[in-house]
């Protein structure tokens, strides 16, 4: 929902006078019943675990910043809430009662059921020298009353009463520890307030000790830490709601464009998103197949829809939540659309219903939704149910079956609030969805690298990925790259350094980036045959690809992890962007789920040595389930499918071995090397022998070489001196006692070959 800015604020702050009746967003927790307190604090407790509070560590080691910088101190913690109260509001009744968090005044005690810390607190890596204990707090009663410089009542002269403060800085300013601006608001509620209460709550009682939890990076295992906080966001939040520097409108309902992540910049509902994006991977909307248990909410990992033949339907949910200080009127409506899964996409006409070639490409999903009355602080989740479009009727759109038979090709997902204030668009879709708070987009491919594969595209290959359209949606045409790269927040080990990423494109794509002179960062071409190429860094980039007015063409992104590389991370995250002159217009995230397996190792066997213009037999060891075998030549060519295979090589060549396992596409290489002699011995008559001998040898640019006749213990090492120029000698034995000795030709001074000879 768009918030006044500009003149129009100028003019409130001139026509409203003093401030509005200070904003009570948060309800007090000893307001609250002690039997409800315990109900709150098991709900909070449960959602507390390691991840949670390593949350909270991670931030205090962004470089730069951290997570008391002026920049960072109240909006970091005013998300971190969020994560608590989505977290509540998923559990239904009555825990929905207590969003927004209620606060906690340290004025007064701590309730008794919060006198707790959470047993996750110890069980990760969270260490900041010996205070970083999990202790209880040693004073519940930390008696800390709101100073009067963050108290609402206007008093006479300058920083003596809250809105006498502005937010300072307007942006991340990592210099001097992200601290600079001692009269901003976040530094005012900070210190001393905030830290006194931290600071009394750990102190060691008057005999020494250690630190209480309150005084570390790991206090939010303790529930008290999340109402104190929800104490010091209402402050933030009264400083909005009154202070004609900010006049926020007294309800503004807001999606959020992306996820809550540990970042400096990050959605907080500002107009324009301060966060950069990407705008299309918003969290407040998410498709469920199905329900844990039967119940809704409970798991809101997004799925990829389906169609239903045979009963049954995919459930969407959007979350509107309202950043005000009063609560929404009911019966604001929610609009929810589905056009087909594109980097490039502009509104509105891919999402009405109008674009029917060669398929319906969009439409609303059934009639707008009227929203309840939304409280201030709080949120809704709103349902909508949604039988997706048959697969089956965009098969004809791909020149190759990997982009519809065999692989999902999926939906783009748009929610829009239209409560009938200023909503500036246009027809830049990424842009609008920045600008405007209340509209929120979703593009994301689920990838699960057992499921999501049917039959195969083909028989010497299995590919787990997903495909998008890219191209001009706004009948201009235009020149853009195509860029392939880790999500830029994304934390956990990037899936480019466990995974083969492969891009193929449909044919005409391919043509088009042909045309551009095959311009590329960090990409090779893999298969050419079948338009397909390797992410080799990243980012990597497809470059200066020219559509045709209002042409769209069809890229599949895939992965196959490598076994030796696997970490045994479960999800990873990837992401595909269309760019035009550096900016993104659109994209697709692919979110990847791999299931723990045990590893395994190509094995092409040992090298060979062979005479020129003979074959030998290759073959590899099996992993023990089924798999693909492949075998390359040098050049990266395939040559042959299959387990085993016979080479002639003219001069001596390595043959790389490459294992896909059916069942998850897991893949592991190998090497073997099959070398043709340049020198040998090629035959020894008789053999075995009375007296005398003929050997064959075969030399190439030989300088020198001799044959070395030898048998272990006997004390005999004869040497014969060969003509470089010849192909044989004879031998004479007559003085050598019986037995079986080795005849071994060496060359230019190196060992080339060795046989056994037996004299009698």
């Amino acid at each position: 929902m768009r918030t006044y800015t500009g003149v129009l604020v100028l003019m409130m702050a001139l026509l409203t006078g003093p401030p509005r009746a200070q904003a009570q967003v948060r309800q007090d927790i000893n307001s609250i019943l002690g039997p409800d307190q315990t109900l709150l604090v098991n709900a909070m407790m449960d959602y507390i675990d390691a991840g949670v509070v390593q949350q909270h560590c991670n931030m205090s080691m962004i470089t730069g910043d951290n997570i008391h910088s002026d920049w960072d101190f109240l909006p970091f913690h005013r998300t971190y809430l969020e994560g608590m109260e989505d977290y509540l509001w998923s559990l239904g009744p009555p825990y929905r009662d207590w969003v927004p968090l209620p606060k906690w005044d340290p004025n007064t005690p701590t309730p008794f059921p919060f006198r707790v810390v959470d047993p996750d607190c110890g069980s990760f890596t969270c260490d900041f020298g010996a205070a970083a204990t999990c202790l209880n707090p040693h004073n519940w009663d930390p008696q800390q009353l709101l100073p009067p410089h963050l108290q609402l009542t206007v008093q006479p002269g300058p920083l003596n009463d809250l809105c006498d403060f502005n937010m300072s800085p307007t942006f991340p300013d990592p210099s001097n520890g992200g601290d600079c601006c001692p009269n901003g608001l976040s530094r005012r509620i900070e210190w001393p307030y905030h830290d006194n209460v931290h600071i009394v709550m750990r102190d060691p009682p008057p005999a020494g000790g250690l630190f209480g939890v309150m005084g570390n990076f790991r206090s939010p295992a303790a529930p008290i830490f999340w109402l104190w906080h929800a104490y010091v966001d209402d402050i933030w939040k009264r400083w909005e709601m009154n202070c004609p520097v900010v006049a926020l409108p007294t309800v503004d309902l807001y999606m959020k464009d992306t996820p809550k992540v540990v970042e400096s910049e990050r959605d907080r509902g500002e107009e324009p998103n301060i966060d950069n994006g990407p705008m299309w991977v918003s969290e407040d909307i998410w498709v469920r197949r199905d329900e844990v248990g039967g119940v809704q909410f409970l798991d809101q990992e997004h799925q990829d829809p389906d169609h239903y033949t045979m009963g049954g339907t995919n459930r969407v949910y959007v979350r509107v939540r309202n950043r005000g200080s009063t609560a929404s009127a009911p019966g604001i409506p929610l609009n929810l659309y589905w056009a087909k899964a594109a980097t490039a996409l502009s509104w509105d006409s891919f999402w009405n219903g109008s674009i029917t070639t060669p398929a319906l490409m969009g439409e609303q999903i059934d009639v707008p939704h009227s929203l309840p009355s939304i409280p201030a602080g709080g949120s809704w989740i709103e349902v909508f149910e949604w039988n997706a479009p048959d697969p089956a009727i965009y098969g004809a759109v791909g020149t190759d079956p990997i982009f519809w038979a065999n692989e999902p090709w999926h939906f783009c997902l748009l929610a829009r609030v239209v409560d009938g204030l200023p909503m500036p668009e246009t027809s830049d879709l990424n842009g609008n969805v920045k600008n405007n708070n209340n509209i929120i987009w979703k593009n994301l491919s689920v990838v699960n690298i057992t499921g999501n594969i049917v039959g195969n595209p083909w028989p010497d290959d299995k590919i787990f990925g997903a495909s998008v359209m890219t191209g001009d949606a706004w009948g201009n045409g235009g020149t853009f790259d195509l860029v392939f790269k880790n999500p830029s927040t994304y934390k956990g080990n990037p899936i480019t350094e466990e995974a083969e990423v492969r891009v193929t494109l449909d044919a005409p794509l391919w043509s088009l980036l042909e045309a551009g002179g095959m311009q590329m960062e960090n990409m090779r071409v893999s298969r050419e045959e079948r338009f397909q190429l390797i992410v080799t860094g990243n980012p990597a980039k497809l470059k200066n690809i020219t559509y045709p007015p209002g042409r769209r063409y069809l890229a599949h992104v895939s992965f196959n992890f490598l076994a030796k590389k696997l970490s045994g991370q479960p999800e990873f995250d990837y992401d595909m962007v269309q760019e035009k002159n550096g900016a993104a217009v659109g994209g697709e995230r692919y979110h990847i789920i791999v299931p723990g397996r045990p590893g395994f190792y190509a094995d092409a066997g040992p090298d060979k040595n062979i005479s020129p213009s003979t074959a030998t037999d290759l073959s590899a060891n099996g992993i023990g389930e089924p798999a693909i075998y492949n075998w390359y030549d040098p050049d990266g060519n395939l040559i042959h499918t299959g387990s085993d295979l016979s080479v002639s090589p003219e001069i001596s060549t390595k043959y790389k071995l490459e294992v896909i396992a059916e069942t998850d596409g897991v893949k592991d290489y190998d090497e073997v090397e099959v070398k043709v002699k340049e020198h040998e011995i090629t035959n020894i008559a008789p053999n075995p022998t009375i007296g005398t001998t003929l050997v064959h040898y075969r030399l190439t640019n030989a300088t020198s070489a001799y044959l070395v006749l030898t048998m272990p213990y006997s004390g005999v090492n004869n040497q014969y001196i060969l003509n470089v120029a010849g192909d044989q000698t004879t031998l004479n034995l007559d003085a050598l006692p019986p037995g079986v000795y080795t005849l071994i030709l060496v060359v230019n001074g190196l060992q080339k070959d060795v046989r056994t000879l037996t004299v009698l």
